[in-house]
């Protein structure tokens, strides 16, 4: 005969309430949202399966290593959020001081190895059902009580919230890197600049400069060419940019004499009230050879 749709369901109920099956089913969830968050991220689906990831799984899995015997369910679930938050948090620190980094990819790996480590630590090294028996049948009939947060909860859930905030703190007050940046095509846009040229010939060049800053900064760049004796068609070029504006500038070079020259960009970048400071120490440059 076949099983009705009840049958089913509390075979279903019994795997999910069973030690096996709450692992598989972390280790499964945990790799199901590491695809989807790798294929389709920024997706409805990746915020639904998301959420649970970073605010659940996580900390469920250290609730099964550590706090599983003599906690109530209700406990079991404030923890597990409790933890989850605690473990995002510290495994966001652990990849920004390491060479790694912290990044998308990396905090996705982070992720799936900590949650799947955990559950083979568990069921390995510390099971939760280390207790024998005749206690697991006696915690399943005990009577129901209100729904109380011990303290065991009450101190995660406030080691949670200290952590946040110092992490919140560390982010706003954090000094992050500029995305400034300036690059050279040709005229027609193109990075791939031919570097042999005729006498006589003008050859114009793009400097494109973006202000990363976290404010309005003045841009100068000096511009000029140079051989081993000469340096020739020195200019400079201003123009204060607000944050995130981008400059395209036209440089144009008149190659007259014959030889090998170097074409030099080099781009200073001024605060209001501050001394303007040069961009980089290996300024963006050019080798042609100009043949008569």
């Amino acid at each position: 005969m076949a099983d009705t749709s009840s049958e089913r369901m509390d075979r279903i109920a019994d795997f999910l309430e069973s030690h096996n099956g709450q692992r598989a089913v972390i280790c499964a969830y945990s790799v199901l949202a590491t695809l989807i968050l790798l294929f389709y991220p920024g997706t409805a689906s990746a915020l639904v399966v998301g959420i649970p990831y970073l605010f659940f799984v996580p900390g469920f899995a250290v609730v099964r290593l550590v706090f599983w015997r003599n906690t109530t369910i209700e406990a079991k679930f404030v923890l597990s959020m409790g933890l989850s938050i605690l473990v995002v948090i510290l495994l966001g620190l652990l990849l920004v001081l390491t060479p790694i980094g912290l990044n998308s990819d990396t905090t996705r790996a982070a992720m799936i190895l900590f949650s799947v480590g955990a559950v083979a630590l568990e069921t390995f090294v510390w099971p939760a059902g280390r207790e024998d028996e005749k206690e697991a049948v006696k915690e399943r009939t005990v009577k129901v009580e209100p729904f109380k947060i011990d303290k065991v909860v009450v101190a995660m859930l406030g080691t949670a919230l200290v952590v946040s905030a110092i992490s919140l703190g560390l982010i706003i007050t954090a000094e992050y890197p500029s995305r400034t940046y300036y690059a050279m095509t040709d005229e027609w846009g193109s990075a791939s600049i031919n570097t042999t040229y005729d006498v006589g010939t003008n050859l114009t060049l793009i400097i494109e400069m973006h202000n990363g800053e976290d404010g309005a900064r003045t841009f100068s760049l000096r511009s000029f060419g140079a051989n081993n004796t000469t340096v020739f068609d020195e200019r400079w070029d201003n123009r204060t940019l607000e944050r995130g504006e981008t400059w395209n500038l036209s440089v144009t070079f008149h190659l007259d004499d014959p030889g090998i020259y170097r074409l030099v960009f080099m781009l200073y970048i001024q605060e209001d009230g501050l001394a303007p400071y040069l961009y980089s120490e290996n300024p963006v440059q050019l080798w042609v050879e100009v043949r008569a």
